[in-house]
């Protein structure tokens, strides 16, 4: 259950499976429904309350870290999306404010009919010709044979507004070609069909641009409500970002019960100084040897322990061997 390859597939799949929860790296989870872990586990075999304790405090003080790693983080992420919606907001109404002097630069100068339908006060430099087929033929052979390379160019202009070419190169096929885009020009560039003029009806190719400027309104309408959904998200973010994480106190106090019950622990499994000096002492009384003094005249070396006693005269006969 806690070997070492074991702990890390148990967190690499949790951590995957999003069902990490408070658990560190280095825990060594043993069971994640149970909710023990190594270290509760070991203290349980020890018998030690004040581990299991230890343990317990441990325990909870990574869950409340962990909440509060969540709570600082959606913050962040709160104020950086409040930010980048601050910025898209003045960046639409600017652009709002902008097109909205175009649409009413137009309004003042076209021409309808009974129908609401806008005039065509189309002009092209190069083409004297009014007439609108003449005119949208011109148009279609632009669109096919001019290159600006990347440059906007005038050909003419409508209600006032110039109109521009612009060419761009693509690959077709696996060759190169050049497409031609016209735009109206105002405070913005409008297009109408991207850009692209009909090249099989000289009516649609000469109503390209007054149909560009008759879209303005539509595009007006698309930012404002853009910028009215990014505005009703501002007081949420405002509100997230107002929020403390109430729950620093009581991680302040768990740590510094931590810190409280490890200083017991360390002071219990410590050597008392009494213990310690009676060894000493009595390894001292051990080893010690008494040196010779200077009253006695034995000598250290060893010495036999028999006692010889002096010769005495026989009093036996001495026999004189040959005299009988």
């Amino acid at each position: 259950k806690f070997n070492l390859l074991h702990c890390k597939a148990t967190f690499i799949d949790q951590l995957k499976s999003g069902a990490l929860g408070a658990r560190t790296i280095d825990e060594g989870g043993m069971d994640e429904k149970s909710g023990m872990n190594f270290s509760e586990y070991m203290a349980i075999l020890s018998g030690n309350t004040d581990l299991l304790e230890k343990a317990k405090l441990e325990k909870r003080i990574a869950a409340l870290e962990s909440e509060r790693k969540s709570f600082n983080k959606g913050r962040g992420d709160a104020e950086f999306r409040l930010q980048t919606i601050s910025h898209d907001i003045a960046n639409n109404e600017a652009a709002i404010a902008r097109m909205k002097e175009d649409a009413a630069k137009y309004e003042k100068v076209v021409k309808r009919d009974k129908e609401g339908n806008p005039g065509n006060a189309l002009r092209i430099d190069g083409c004297q010709s009014s007439d609108e087929k003449v005119v949208g033929k011109y148009l279609q052979t632009l669109a096919q044979k001019t290159d600006t390379h990347g440059q906007y160019e005038r050909i003419g202009e409508v209600y006032g507004f110039p109109i521009c070419i612009i060419s761009e190169r693509t690959v077709v096929d696996g060759t190169e070609k050049v497409q031609n885009r016209f735009v109206v020009e105002g405070n913005y560039k409008y297009k109408f069909n991207n850009g692209y003029i009909a090249m099989s009806d000289t009516h649609a190719a000469c109503m390209n641009f007054v149909n560009a400027l008759e879209k303005i309104p539509g595009i007006i309408a698309q930012y404002e409500d853009r910028t009215a959904k990014m505005k009703a998200d501002v007081p949420i973010l405002e509100g997230i970002m107002a929020k403390k994480w109430g729950k620093e106190d009581e991680l302040k106090q768990l740590k510094s019960d931590l810190a409280a019950l490890d200083r017991k622990i360390q002071a219990e499994i410590a050597p008392k100084p009494e213990e310690a000096d009676g060894v000493e002492n009595k390894q001292t009384e051990g080893e010690t040897i008494d040196a010779p003094t200077t009253d006695t005249k034995k000598s250290m070396v060893a010495e036999p322990f028999d006692i010889y006693r002096p010769l005495q005269p026989s009093t036996r006969p001495i026999r004189t061997f040959g005299l009988y």
